[in-house]
């Protein structure tokens, strides 16, 4: 749950980095995306984004987070 001091300008509190953490390590656990690589680094980025955005739902965040790892419909299609 975020703290109920959650800041609405994009300031991450300790409880809202360990929401974001916590999420994070969920989605590259089960993507196996690697510690400190690219797809990693580009997934914490957008943990960020989403959170800088307004989103601070724990179930929103991990849906979208998963959407971010998967390719679109158009890219699965080329492979």
């Amino acid at each position: 749950m975020v703290s109920p001091i959650s800041s609405r300008s994009g300031i991450a509190y300790p409880d809202d980095l360990a929401l974001l953490k916590r999420v994070y390590d969920r989605v590259c656990h089960e993507e196996g995306l690697a510690e400190g690589g690219e797809d990693a680094a580009y997934l914490s980025a957008c943990a960020m984004a989403l959170f800088s955005q307004g989103e601070f739902d724990e179930a929103i965040l991990y849906e979208r987070l998963r959407l971010v790892t998967r390719p679109s419909s158009s890219e699965a299609k080329r492979a």
